[in-house]
C-alpha cells in the first residue's frame, strides 16, 4: 500500500504541480502587458457593456411589442379598454396606433392626448417612410418580426413600428412614446446595475450633444469618449466612462490582481495536492479496510457452515444413538443457521443503506417488548458463552414511532458486539428509560473497552477496534455499528458512547418521544 501511495503522489507531482509551477513562472515573466492590449481589452469590455442596455433596451421595447400583438389579437369592444390599461401602466408610453398597408388608420388610443400625434402628421410620417413599412412586410412574409423605429419631425417623441398578420392581413402597429421618459424610468435599474460604482454611464442627444441622463449626478469625470448610439432610440447615443482610474493605473492594478490570483491558484494547487494525497490514502485504506471485510465475512460464513456441514453428516450416518444428543446437535445447526442468517442479513441491510434502498415501517411500538424478545433469543447463547446478565426495563415508558424490525437489528448489533468484545470478565446489563423527551434502551458491557482515539471511527464501515488482537479473535464484518447509526439517524434519534480501555463500553439509543 505504501508503495502505491508514493507512486500515485510522485504521478501527481509529474502530471499536475510541475506543468503548474511551469505556467506560474512563464505567466509572473508576462504580467506587464502592453497598455495597448490592456487598453483594447477595457474597449472591449465598454463595448459588451454597452452592448447589454442596447440589447436590454430592445428586449423592453420587445415586450411591449409582444404585448400589444397579444392585445390587438382581441375582440374590438376589449381592444381599447385594454390598450388603455397598457398605457397607464407604461408611463413612457403616450400613443398606440394600428393602420393598414393602405396607410388607413384604424386604431388611435388616446383619441385626445396633449402628447399625441395628430392625423396630419402620422400621414407625413408614414409616407415618408414607406420604405421602412415595405421592409417590415417583407420581414413578416419571412416568419420574422422585426422592430423599426424613427424620430418624430418636431416632436419629443419617438416611434417603434412592427407588423402583424390578423385575418390575413398585414397591419401595422405603432408606439408612440418619451424616449428621455424611457431611459430614465425603464433603462435606470438596468443602467445602475451595471455601473455600480466602477462606470459612469450617461446618455446624451445626438444633435446637442446634450446629456439627459447620467447613472452618477456627482461623477465629474472627463469628456465621454466612448459611446454608442441606441438601437431603437436613434437619436440618442449610450456613452460609459471609467471612474477614478485611468488605463495605466487599471493595467498596473490589473497586473497584481493576475499576480495574486497566480498565487492563488497556485496555493490552491498545493492544496488540491494535499487533499488528492489524503483522499488515495482513505480510499487505499478503504481498499485494504474492504479486503479485511471480505476475509472475515469468509470465514464468518465458512465457519458456520462446516459446523452445520458436519454436524447434518455425523446424523446423517446414524452415528448418534441417543435422543439427547440428537436434540443437541440440532440445536447447534439451528444456532448456526441463526448466526449464519445474521450475518448475511447485515450484509444485505447495509447494502440497502449503501444503495439507499432502505425504506422503514413506522408505528406507535413499545420499547420494552422489543427488548425482552431480543434478550430471550440472546438467552441460549450468553448462557453457553457463560456470561452474567441483567434485563432493566423502566415501567410505563412512552410507546416511541419507529420501525420496530430495525430496533430490533440494532439491538442485536449491540449485544453481539458485547459478547465479541468481552474476554475475562462476562457480564451483559440490558437496560430502558426516558430522559426528558427521549426514551432509550442501554447496553453496558465489562469487556475491552474503546480508546477515545478510536471511538472517532467505530461508525465507519468497515472499521474495527483492533484493541489486544481481539480483531483476530472476534471475527466481524465491521458493519454492525454503520448499520446502527443509520437506523438511529433514520430515526432522528442519538447515539451516545461511554468507554474506556479495560473498563467496558455502553452504548445507548435515544428515540424522540414524540
Amino acid at each position: 500500500m505504501i508503495r502505491t501511495l508514493k507512486s500515485t503522489i510522485l504521478l501527481i507531482l509529474v502530471i499536475i504541480f510541475l506543468p503548474t509551477i511551469i505556467f506560474s513562472i512563464y505567466e509572473i515573466g508576462s504580467l506587464r502587458n502592453n497598455e495597448k492590449v490592456i487598453e483594447t481589452i477595457y474597449k472591449n469590455q465598454l463595448d459588451a457593456i454597452l452592448y447589454s442596455v442596447n440589447q436590454y433596451s430592445e428586449d423592453a421595447i420587445s415586450s411591449w411589442a409582444n404585448k400589444l400583438e397579444y392585445i390587438l389579437h382581441e375582440e374590438d369592444k376589449y381592444k381599447k379598454e385594454a390598450l388603455n390599461q397598457f398605457i397607464n401602466e407604461t408611463p413612457s408610453v403616450n400613443q398606440i396606433l394600428q393602420f393598414d398597408t393602405n396607410k388607413n388608420l384604424l386604431v388611435l388610443v388616446p383619441e385626445h392626448n396633449e402628447t399625441q400625434v395628430n392625423k396630419e402628421s402620422l400621414q407625413s410620417i408614414l409616407s415618408s417612410n414607406d420604405t421602412i413599412f415595405r421592409r417590415l412586410q417583407t420581414y413578416l412574409r419571412g416568419g420574422y418580426r422585426k422592430i423599426e423605429s424613427f424620430a418624430l419631425n418636431h416632436s419629443n417623441n419617438q416611434i417603434i413600428v412592427f407588423a402583424i398578420e390578423l385575418h390575413n392581413d398585414i397591419l401595422f402597429n405603432a408606439i408612440v412614446f418619451d424616449p428621455v421618459r424611457f431611459i430614465g424610468e425603464v433603462l435606470d435599474p438596468k443602467i445602475q446595475e451595471i455601473a455600480q460604482n466602477e462606470f459612469s454611464i450617461s446618455v446624451f442627444k445626438i444633435k446637442s450633444d446634450s446629456i439627459i441622463y447620467s447613472s452618477d449626478k456627482q461623477f465629474a469625470g472627463a469628456e465621454i469618449t466612448h459611446a454608442k448610439a441606441f438601437w431603437l432610440i436613434p437619436d440618442f447615443s449610450l456613452g460609459i466612462e471609467l471612474k477614478n482610474q485611468t488605463i495605466s493605473d487599471l493595467a498596473k492594478s490589473r497586473s497584481m490582481k493576475d499576480l495574486i490570483l497566480i498565487c492563488i491558484v497556485d496555493l490552491g494547487l498545493l492544496l488540491g495536492v494535499w487533499l488528492i494525497y489524503r483522499n488515495v490514502r482513505k480510499q487505499l485504506e478503504l481498499s485494504q479496510l474492504k479486503s479485511d471485510f471480505v476475509s472475515n465475512v469468509s470465514h464468518e460464513i465458512r465457519t458456520p457452515l462446516a459446523l452445520i456441514s458436519m454436524y447434518i453428516e455425523t446424523l446423517e450416518l446414524g452415528r448418534v444413538k441417543t435422543k439427547e444428543k440428537i436434540k443437541e446437535y440440532y440445536d447447534i445447526i439451528l444456532q448456526e443457521t441463526q448466526r449464519l442468517s445474521g450475518i448475511v442479513n447485515k450484509i444485505l441491510n447495509f447494502s440497502q443503506i449503501e444503495s439507499g434502498k432502505k425504506t422503514y415501517r413506522f408505528s406507535l411500538v413499545d420499547i420494552n417488548a422489543i427488548v425482552c424478545d431480543v434478550a430471550s433469543t440472546f438467552k441460549f447463547n450468553l448462557k453457553s458463552e457463560g456470561f452474567e446478565y441483567t434485563v432493566d426495563c423502566k415501567a410505563k415508558l412512552p410507546d416511541v414511532y419507529v420501525d420496530g424490525e430495525s430496533v430490533t437489528d440494532a439491538l442485536v448489533n449491540l449485544i453481539d458486539n458485547a459478547i465479541k468484545y468481552s474476554l475475562d470478565e462476562k457480564q451483559i446489563n440490558i437496560s430502558t428509560g426516558s430522559d426528558k423527551s427521549w426514551v432509550f434502551v442501554e447496553v453496558a458491557d465489562k469487556g475491552i473497552g474503546i480508546s477515545e482515539n478510536e471511538q472517532k471511527y467505530i461508525f465507519d464501515k468497515f472499521y474495527r477496534v483492533t484493541e489486544k488482537n481481539l480483531a483476530l479473535k472476534a471475527k466481524g464484518s465491521g458493519l454492525g455499528l454503520t448499520i446502527v447509526k443509520h437506523i438511529i439517524d433514520s430515526h432522528r434519534g442519538k447515539i451516545e458512547v461511554k468507554s474506556k480501555k479495560g473498563e467496558g463500553t455502553v452504548f445507548r439509543l435515544l428515540f424522540p418521544i414524540n
